[in-house]
């Protein structure tokens, strides 16, 4: 965990945090990586932590921020499960095990999804849902209005936001407790899928919709605004000291939460309802926007 050797408590900002998909990345999922290395320095200058908030593993974080490793970035993975930082694992939210024989029943009865077993070791696909993660693939690429590349994996292709996953038969050779599950389906299955397992699953469970025909499910009151509030204890800051950028509802929570609450452009009307400000794109880099200006406050 980074430390600051000066006492800033009476600063007003003393965190950033980003969520990743629709916010930080434009739709190619990249950012620029000679304005962040800029900014990123000058936060640090100031002594204000940069934290990454997402549904996506800790693993495919890490490939995003490549670079910039040992420069002292946060994680809030899983959508609040896992937090790290460059020296190893903070804190870890895993299901509880009585939960687990529930949550795999109602699962095996939704053929619609593709299903991504997370731990903190490792990720495992099941397959015996191929057929239905190439129709999702297919979907993917239909709303995109780009062509179905040829001779395409579905394996492979939820490999690219899954780094490292294994295949397996069962859920019996999941290794280590699972602390997310990534649920993927078509757009048009989404709403009926969400109420559906917001009706079935046990009250220890929450479904998480996360970006483009996702469900992410997670214990219940763990989100990413719980990974920010265990920092702030850790590093002795409050929430109104946080400026907090997201795009989707998985991100109500941790804008609700900051001090700053920035809402993209294209996020719904709720989450725009608990934020202090609307920015522009992420396409134009308008994170970045905001933190130079912001910057430039601070250093005037």
């Amino acid at each position: 965990m980074p430390t600051q050797q000066e006492n800033r408590s009476n600063k007003p900002v003393r965190m950033v945090a980003v969520d990743m998909d629709g916010t930080f990345l434009n739709d190619d999922k990249t950012f620029d990586v000679e304005r962040f290395e800029r900014i990123l320095t000058r936060l640090s200058r100031h002594g204000i932590y940069f934290v990454v908030a997402s549904g996506n593993t800790y693993t495919k974080l890490r490939q995003y921020m490549h670079g910039f490793e040992h420069r002292d970035i946060i994680y809030i993975a899983e959508n609040g499960a896992y937090l790290a930082d460059d020296s190893g694992e903070i804190a870890v939210h895993h299901f509880a095990a009585e939960d687990l024989p529930r949550v795999y029943e109602i699962l095996n009865g939704m053929p619609q999804l593709g299903i991504v077993v997370c731990t903190a070791e490792s990720s495992f696909i099941l397959e015996n849902r191929e057929k239905t993660v190439m129709n999702i693939i297919r979907d993917y690429f239909e709303v995109q209005g780009k062509p179905l590349p040829q001779n395409i994996d579905p394996f492979a292709f939820a490999s690219m936001f899954y780094p490292g996953t294994e295949r397996i038969s069962s859920y019996e050779q999941v290794r280590g407790v699972p602390i997310k599950f990534s649920l993927q389906l078509t757009h048009r299955d989404l709403p009926d899928a969400t109420e559906q397992l917001r009706r079935t699953l046990p009250k220890t469970v929450t479904p998480l919709v996360s970006g483009f025909g996702a469900i992410d499910l997670v214990r219940a009151g763990v989100n990413k605004a719980t990974g920010l509030k265990d920092l702030c204890d850790r590093l002795q800051i409050t929430p109104a000291q946080i400026v907090a950028f997201g795009d989707s509802d998985n991100d109500l929570e941790m804008l609700s939460l900051a001090g700053t609450g920035v809402a993209m452009a294209h996020a719904s009307d709720e989450l725009k309802t608990v934020s202090q400000r609307v920015i522009g794109s992420h396409n134009d880099g308008a994170v970045l926007d905001y933190l130079e200006s912001m910057l430039d406050e601070l250093d005037g």
